[in-house]
Protein backbone atom coordinates (compact mmCIF):
# COMPACT_ATOMS: atom_id res chain seq x y z
CA UNK A 1 0.00 0.00 0.00
CA UNK A 2 1.22 3.49 -0.71
CA UNK A 3 0.41 6.61 1.22
CA UNK A 4 -0.66 8.28 -2.04
CA UNK A 5 -3.43 5.69 -2.47
CA UNK A 6 -4.89 6.63 0.92
CA UNK A 7 -4.90 10.40 0.55
CA UNK A 8 -8.31 11.97 0.16
CA UNK A 9 -11.86 11.41 1.30
CA UNK A 10 -13.20 7.95 2.14
CA UNK A 11 -16.94 7.65 2.69
CA UNK A 12 -19.39 10.52 2.34
CA UNK A 13 -19.85 13.78 4.21
CA UNK A 14 -23.64 13.33 4.01
CA UNK A 15 -25.07 13.84 7.53
CA UNK A 16 -25.13 10.68 9.69
CA UNK A 17 -22.70 8.86 7.36
CA UNK A 18 -19.15 7.83 8.38
CA UNK A 19 -16.14 9.28 6.59
CA UNK A 20 -12.39 9.75 6.95
CA UNK A 21 -10.07 12.12 5.13
CA UNK A 22 -6.38 11.26 5.00
CA UNK A 23 -4.18 14.34 4.72
CA UNK A 24 -0.65 14.38 3.33
CA UNK A 25 0.76 15.78 6.60
CA UNK A 26 -0.08 12.50 8.41
CA UNK A 27 -3.30 13.76 9.95
CA UNK A 28 -6.69 12.13 9.59
CA UNK A 29 -10.05 13.83 10.20
CA UNK A 30 -13.55 12.49 9.87
CA UNK A 31 -16.85 11.64 11.44
CA UNK A 32 -18.52 8.48 12.69
CA UNK A 33 -21.80 9.96 11.46
CA UNK A 34 -22.28 11.99 14.63
CA UNK A 35 -18.98 12.79 16.34
CA UNK A 36 -15.93 14.43 14.82
CA UNK A 37 -12.83 12.25 14.64
CA UNK A 38 -9.22 13.41 14.46
CA UNK A 39 -5.77 11.96 14.85
CA UNK A 40 -2.78 10.83 12.88
CA UNK A 41 -2.04 7.85 10.68
CA UNK A 42 1.02 5.98 9.49
CA UNK A 43 1.63 3.77 6.53
CA UNK A 44 2.89 0.25 6.96
CA UNK A 45 1.56 -2.92 5.41
CA UNK A 46 -1.78 -1.59 6.59
CA UNK A 47 -2.75 1.87 7.78
CA UNK A 48 -2.43 2.39 11.52
CA UNK A 49 -4.46 5.04 13.32
CA UNK A 50 -2.44 6.74 16.03
CA UNK A 51 -4.24 8.58 18.82
CA UNK A 52 -7.58 8.60 16.98
CA UNK A 53 -9.93 10.59 19.18
CA UNK A 54 -13.29 12.23 18.85
CA UNK A 55 -16.07 14.14 20.42
CA UNK A 56 -18.56 12.16 22.53
CA UNK A 57 -22.05 13.42 21.70
CA UNK A 58 -25.01 11.06 21.83
CA UNK A 59 -26.71 10.70 18.46
CA UNK A 60 -29.74 8.46 18.31
CA UNK A 61 -29.74 5.99 15.44
CA UNK A 62 -26.06 6.45 14.48
CA UNK A 63 -23.71 3.45 14.51
CA UNK A 64 -20.39 4.78 15.84
CA UNK A 65 -18.25 1.89 14.54
CA UNK A 66 -15.70 4.20 12.93
CA UNK A 67 -14.80 5.71 16.32
CA UNK A 68 -13.33 2.30 17.29
CA UNK A 69 -10.92 2.17 14.32
CA UNK A 70 -7.43 0.91 15.02
CA UNK A 71 -6.17 -0.17 11.58
CA UNK A 72 -7.27 -0.16 7.98
CA UNK A 73 -6.46 -2.30 4.96
CA UNK A 74 -6.89 -1.51 1.28
CA UNK A 75 -8.83 -4.32 -0.37
CA UNK A 76 -8.42 -5.62 -3.92
CA UNK A 77 -11.60 -3.80 -5.01
CA UNK A 78 -10.13 -0.45 -3.89
CA UNK A 79 -12.23 -0.10 -0.75
CA UNK A 80 -10.80 0.40 2.75
CA UNK A 81 -11.68 -2.13 5.46
CA UNK A 82 -11.55 -0.74 9.01
CA UNK A 83 -10.61 -2.95 11.98
CA UNK A 84 -10.71 -2.53 15.76
CA UNK A 85 -7.78 -3.26 18.08
CA UNK A 86 -8.78 -6.95 18.23
CA UNK A 87 -8.62 -7.14 14.40
CA UNK A 88 -12.41 -7.45 14.05
CA UNK A 89 -13.70 -5.86 10.86
CA UNK A 90 -15.90 -2.90 11.75
CA UNK A 91 -16.91 -1.66 8.31
CA UNK A 92 -15.88 -0.61 4.81
CA UNK A 93 -15.28 2.85 3.36
CA UNK A 94 -15.17 3.61 -0.36
CA UNK A 95 -12.99 6.40 -1.71
CA UNK A 96 -14.90 9.46 -2.88
CA UNK A 97 -12.99 10.20 -6.07
CA UNK A 98 -15.16 13.26 -6.73
CA UNK A 99 -13.84 15.09 -3.66
CA UNK A 100 -10.32 13.68 -3.25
Amino acid sequence: MTAQALLGLWGSKIPKRPWLEFLDDGKVVGSDGCNRLFGTWSEAQDVEFIALAGTRMFCEGVDDWLARASTGKLLDDGSLAIFDQDKNELGILVKDDQNS
